[in-house]
């Protein structure tokens, strides 16, 4: 009849869901209309909802000439215009010409009559001015014969903005409804419309008016809509489940989001806050200062927070954040009451429910940060950076934290507020403590680009250098030069200087480093005592003589200083004297006391980003329990360090950490793990933000691709170029000894030689007991073995013999086994057996594999064939296990043989492998490093008989009749 039917035209419209019931509703009230029972339909819902999209869906179902329809459409911007929307219904193509003139000249004399009369003021009553009322009643009766051939169907979307005049003629209209072929459909938004509206303001239910109610979407229907839009392999219910979570089921932010989703699929958010800033725009003055608001303040506060800064009451600000909670657009963070009381204000007339809510349990948010930042890239910069003030300065006054103000003067990039730099500087430590390292360096970095006097101008580079020491230390270095300037001024304080003399150590600088303690030891004879900045200067120079053990200057400087100062002194900073007396344990070779300590520091040990000596102390620790064997243990703090370094980005420390884990793993022959964290660490820091550190990290990656076998890339490593005094300092030594090794491995054993006999330098320069930092003896010896000069060899072997401390250790093995080298043929089988023993017990499978290959050798070269060919075989599954393919080849007495069969043998036999318990597979790994079964049995505290019943269970499962003959992979 007058509408197509129905199902097609409804479900044709491929994105528009979940509005079935609502079109029959329409089309129902046209039917009355039809029969002389005109209708007034009201549709409302919040803000889009899609109720102008049912309205023109509605009328494209109209078959063609069923019905006249006049259309208009009112807006907030016209709201004010008299007869606005009367005079777009008049100009409605639908009216025949002949009536349109006389509807015209009706409206025009009523226009005119208003404007000389002073009847246009928004709420005037116009239909109580008699000529006005005559007027609206003759085009009523205009229209109502317009309607007695063909239906005539009046539509005027947004209700809620229609001029008072125009609302008033058809609220007269709606009188007539009942007996004529009228069907006037109208959108509202009960939110938006101003209070006792004449038209729509305490309508009372009767049979010529339908409420059309229209929600936002159900989470099966946004599921629905994307599925027909975007197919159901995108349409993921995954995909559809954030859509609804995102959009509130608010159907122009549901489509906003699928046309992101088909243009890209990756920042479908962003559909969010387009949509919202659509419907801002549409909404009533208080709407869009509360929105910003929310948006500058970030969070879910409560309405009560949110009304200071929109310069509104809490009662409209309630009113205005609910209406877009209704819409689908804001989360209530606890249950509300509808919006639809209308707008506060004017006489509106809130529910008792609504106000006597308490303001504690309302608090609103974003439904995804896209929204917020929509909303405030949309200000102006000037009025976003008031807001952002504004909002500090509220937050301040109501006792708010020093970090949730900051966080505004942060967005605002400026601190122009009353105390905005004391206000940062607590900020920073604030969150600091909260683990908010990027916070932190947020406040500070806008601390500094604040003008502000000397003295705190200062105070704030310290702190903020000593945070980007932790995040970007290749950036931190171009405040060294201000800090100096500083420090010559008298503006830094104790915490400044220590943080300037590990600054200028770590960077190599060391005219300015020893220039600024001798500044500091003047100072405090001038003082006749610790001052200002003095406080800390025994254990400064102390520590940076043992930094740069071959620097002649800063070692004179820390016994002058350490002759005329206490030995003991309150420290500002814990983690300094605990970095002292490490480092004065270490070079003095205090092994036993540098353990405790370390030991004693780890117990308490913990992350503090308010110091620079945190980190240099733990890595001191670190190295201390390397060095005594503690391998282990120090793997696993330096795993749980670099994962709490990591969470807070702190990228140099973790780095520093990840360096100590990489020496952990060389040194108990682990190479392919320490080439990989090697190459890793490198790439967290670039060189240029290592400092001087760089020679430490590099001389690890350069030993452990020269032993592993790979040149190429221990070349790479060698070809990067170091900082200035970097083998001056306490890296020099390790560097030295990678690279000598790199030479004597690339056949210069002349230049290897070099760098060994530069690392004595070191060694005789600390004058350290026991072992030395590097085996620089050892390594000499291999460089005077590779020119063929035995005597100089066995020397130098001998002098590190001497220096030992009794008892077996990792240093003795590998003497032993250089020893072994220069020693006759019918000796060495003892000697390097020997090696073997106690580098089995040191953990270190590089030197192991080396000793036996030796061993294998020296059986072989004795006669003894059968003893060469299975210490080889044990050699050559140790070398597989380390990662050093050189070494298998080294290893295989017969290459066509000992070197292919072991490695068939292991690939024929992983099931047999992967059927060991976990106590089978760690008693024949052990076994296959020639652990005794008494050995095993004390190192997992267990019986022989139980080993040996273990075992028998291994071959049987693996398929071999000896220990011997197990298979690397274990």
């Amino acid at each position: 009849m007058e509408c197509r039917d129905s199902t097609a035209a409804v479900t044709g419209r491929r994105d528009l869901v979940e509005r079935d019931a609502a079109l029959t509703a329409l089309r129902a009230s046209l039917t009355d209309a039809v029969g002389g029972k005109g209708r007034l339909v009201v549709v409302e819902g919040p803000l889009g909802s899609g109720k102008s999209r049912l309205l023109h869906e509605f009328l494209e179902t109209l078959e063609p000439g069923a019905a006249r329809v006049l259309r208009a459409t009112a807006s907030l911007r016209e709201e004010a215009l008299p007869f606005g929307v009367l005079t777009q219904l008049s100009h409605g193509l639908a009216i025949p010409p002949a009536r349109r003139e006389t509807f015209r000249a009706l409206l025009a004399a009523a226009v005119e009559h208003a404007l000389l009369h002073g009847g246009t003021a928004p709420g005037s009553q116009d239909a109580a001015d008699p000529r006005i009322a005559d007027a609206f009643q003759k085009l009523t009766v205009e229209l109502a014969h317009l309607a007695e051939n063909t239906p005539l169907v009046i539509c005027v979307d947004n209700a809620h903005y229609v001029d008072a005049p125009s609302l008033h003629f058809l609220a007269g209209v709606v009188a007539w409804l009942h007996s004529t072929r009228i069907l006037v459909l109208v959108t509202d938004d009960p939110t938006m419309r101003r209070p006792r509206s004449p038209l729509l303001g305490g309508l009372a239910p009767s049979p010529h008016v339908r409420r059309v109610p229209v929600a936002p979407l159900s989470r099966a229907s946004v599921h629905s809509l994307a599925t027909r839009l975007l197919g159901p392999h995108t349409a993921t219910p995954r995909l559809t489940a954030d859509l609804y979570a995102v959009s509130g089921g608010n159907p122009l932010a549901v489509r906003a989001l699928i046309v992101d989703q088909q243009a890209g699929g990756t920042g479908h958010p962003e559909g969010y806050g387009q949509a919202l800033l659509d419907l801002v725009a549409h909404a009533r003055p208080p709407i869009p200062a509360v929105v910003r608001s929310l948006a500058v303040l970030g969070g879910a506060p409560e309405p009560a927070d949110v009304a200071p800064l929109a310069g509104q009451d809490t009662k409209t600000t309630r009113w205005a954040l609910r209406a877009l909670a209704d819409a689908g657009m804001l989360s209530a963070h606890a249950p509300v009451p509808s919006a639809h009381a209308g707008l506060p204000g004017d006489g509106a007339m809130v529910p008792a429910a609504q106000v006597a809510a308490p303001a504690r349990a309302e608090r609103y948010a974003f439904r995804h940060p896209a929204g917020a930042a929509a909303v405030l890239d949309d200000l102006p910069a000037a009025d976003r950076t008031a807001l952002h003030h504004t909002a500090a300065e509220l937050l301040r006054d109501n006792g708010a934290s020093a970090l949730t103000v900051a966080r505004q003067l942060t967005s605002a990039g400026d601190a122009g507020i009353d105390d905005g730099i004391d206000i940062l500087l607590t900020a920073s430590q604030e969150a600091l403590a909260a683990g908010d390292v990027g916070t932190a360096l947020g406040c500070l970095g806008l601390a500094r680009r604040t003008r502000t006097d000397g003295t705190t101008a200062a105070h704030v580079r310290t702190r903020l250098s000593r945070l980007e020491r932790q995040l970007k230390p290749q950036a931190a270095v171009r405040h060294l030069r201000p800090q100096l300037d500083d420090f010559h001024a008298g503006r830094l304080d104790r915490r400044g200087v220590s943080d300037l003399v590990l600054g200028l150590a770590d960077t190599g600088a060391l005219h300015d480093l020893t220039a600024l303690l001798d500044v500091l030891r003047t100072r405090y004879r001038q003082d006749t005592g610790p001052g200002p900045g003095t406080e800390d200067i025994r254990s400064l120079t102390s520590w940076a003589a043992m930094a740069y053990p071959l620097h002649t200057g800063l070692r004179r400087l820390a016994h002058s200083v350490a002759a005329a100062t206490p030995a003991a002194v309150p420290c500002h900073d814990p983690w300094l004297p605990s970095a002292v007396a490490l480092s004065d344990d270490y070079v003095d070779g205090r092994d036993d006391q540098l353990v405790q300590r370390a030991e004693l520091l780890l117990s308490t040990y913990h992350l503090d980003h308010d110091s620079l000596w945190n980190v240099e102390s733990g890595v001191l620790a670190l190295r201390g329990l390397c060095h005594a064997g503690r391998l282990d243990e120090v793997v696993a703090w330096c795993e749980k360090l670099e994962a709490e370094t990591a969470a807070h980005h702190a990228v140099a420390s973790q780095a520093r950490f990840l360096a100590v884990r990489v020496e952990a793993h060389l040194r108990r022959g682990d190479l392919t793990r320490a080439r990989d964290l090697a190459a890793h660490a490198l790439s967290l820091v670039p060189p240029q933000g290592w400092g001087v550190g760089l020679a430490g990290v590099l001389a690890c990656a350069i030993l452990a691709a020269t032993r592993s076998g790979d040149l190429v890339a221990a070349e790479k490593y060698v070809a990067l170029p170091l900082p200035e005094h970097a083998l001056h300092s306490r890296h020099g030594a390790a560097y030295l000894h990678a690279r000598g090794h790199f030479r004597l491995a690339t056949h210069h054993p002349q230049a290897a030689l070099a760098d060994f006999l530069a690392c004595g330098r070191f060694a005789e320069t600390w004058g350290r007991p026991g072992a030395d930092v590097v085996p620089w003896r050892l390594s000499a010896a291999e460089a005077w073995l590779a020119q063929n000069d035995q005597e100089q060899a066995k020397r130098l072997v001998r002098e590190q013999l001497a220096r030992l401390l009794p008892g077996p250790s990792r240093e003795r093995g590998q003497s032993l086994r250089t020893l072994a080298a220069v020693s006759r043929v019918t000796r060495r089988p003892q000697l390097l057996t020997e090696a073997v023993d106690m580098l089995k017990e040191s953990g270190d499978d590089y030197e192991l594999t080396r000793a036996l290959i030796d061993l294998s050798a020296a059986f072989h070269d004795a006669g003894d064939q059968r003893n060469a060919r299975r210490v080889a075989h044990r050699a050559w599954h140790l070398a597989k296990q380390t990662g050093t393919q050189h070494l298998c080849r080294k290893a295989a007495l017969d290459p066509a043989g000992s070197e292919a069969a072991p490695a068939a043998d292991a690939e024929e036999r992983p099931d047999g492998v992967s059927s060991l318990t976990r106590q089978e597979r760690k008693i024949a790994a052990l076994a296959s490093k020639g652990y005794t079964n008494r050995e095993i049995a004390a190192k997992l505290y267990i019986t022989a008989s139980t080993v040996e019943q273990h075992l028998t269970r291994v071959f049987r499962k693996v398929n071999v009749k000896r220990r011997q003959d197990l298979p690397y992979l274990l």
